[in-house]
């Protein structure tokens, strides 16, 4: 059974060996460039006048109406800084 093995493994070493084929060279890169040449662009002699974009800016929102007390109870409500304890937790909580 050993020989049979043996013999097996030696095939394929054999094989994988022969299956390479040599490593071709990278392609290289034949391509030419084409010279670049020097394009004169013609400025005008005057500057142009500046755009004149006189649009009216809207109206800003007015403010809500609504009173301060309110606004600051309905960010703490949003934080949950309003949340209530049971007072069952509170005793619990105490460290006296």
């Amino acid at each position: 059974m050993r020989k049979i093995a043996l013999a097996a493994l030696a095939g394929a070493l054999a094989l994988s060996a022969c299956g390479k084929k040599e490593e071709q060279a990278p392609a290289t890169n034949n391509m030419v460039e084409p010279p670049v040449e020097n394009v004169i662009i013609e400025e005008p002699e005057a500057p142009l006048p500046p755009a004149n974009n006189a649009v009216a800016a809207p109206e800003p929102a007015p403010p809500p109406s609504i009173s301060e007390q309110q606004q600051i109870q309905d960010d703490a409500e949003a934080t949950g800084m309003t949340a209530r304890l049971d007072q069952s937790s509170e005793a619990s909580n105490s460290t006296d």
